[in-house]
């Protein structure tokens, strides 16, 4: 089965009416949005993020002629409590603690949420309000658990080199058939459009 691999640069954001992003990319796009600090390879992903957004909010009736798709976001609640968790551990609590590799020392429960009261509910807050002010653009799916449990069974885990969601998310996007954006170098999925920037999934491409 053929890996349909696409470079980030070579896909326009209106060539899909849906896009599936993966937590990483979230995160990406809602770094840029609060101004925080960002990392060179994210820059692909909150260009791409940002255009859905605007082509979203576009009133122009030119635009509006000419666009092949007006895209939306998939979100789903498996990807929204990975967005949240990854979110407050390496984003807001990395900021409190300082940039660098120190803040590994600390524990997120007891040295920054518990301890940084105040910190922590603002960071919280504000991430809630950045991820509501986009649900304009978002359509919420159910994650359909049932039917795709019965589809792939938890005994065909351990042949594959993904953790549960990522594994989670393959067979989720296989049934809707949804394109996916990601960085993450372990989502390799047969048949599933994957969107990218990662070197590593773009060398396995077969188109």
């Amino acid at each position: 089965m053929p890996y349909l691999i696409h470079d980030i640069k070579n896909v326009a954001p209106e060539d899909h009416p849906l896009y599936f992003f993966d937590a990483n990319v979230w995160i990406a796009a809602l770094k840029y949005y609060s101004g925080g600090k960002q990392n060179e390879y994210e820059s692909p992903y909150q260009s791409f993020f940002e255009v859905v957004v605007e082509l979203n909010e576009t009133h122009d009736p030119e635009i509006l002629k000419r666009l092949k798709n007006k895209p939306k976001i998939v979100l789903t609640s498996l990807v929204l409590s990975e967005i949240i968790n990854a979110y407050m551990r390496k984003v807001a609590m990395r900021n409190y603690f300082g940039n660098g590799d120190e803040y590994r020392r600390y524990d997120f429960k007891r040295d920054y949420r518990d301890k940084t009261d105040s910190d922590y509910k603002a960071k919280l807050k504000d991430l809630c309000t950045d991820i509501d002010s986009l649900s304009d653009y978002a359509v919420l799916m159910d994650d359909d658990f049932k039917a795709i449990y019965s589809a792939s069974t938890l005994g065909n885990l351990y042949n594959y080199d993904l953790d549960f969601n990522d594994f989670y998310y393959g067979e989720f996007l296989k049934k809707y058939k949804l394109p996916l954006v990601t960085h993450d170098k372990d989502c390799k999925f047969e048949n599933v459009v994957t969107i990218t920037a990662q070197e590593r999934l773009l060398k396995i491409s077969d188109i």
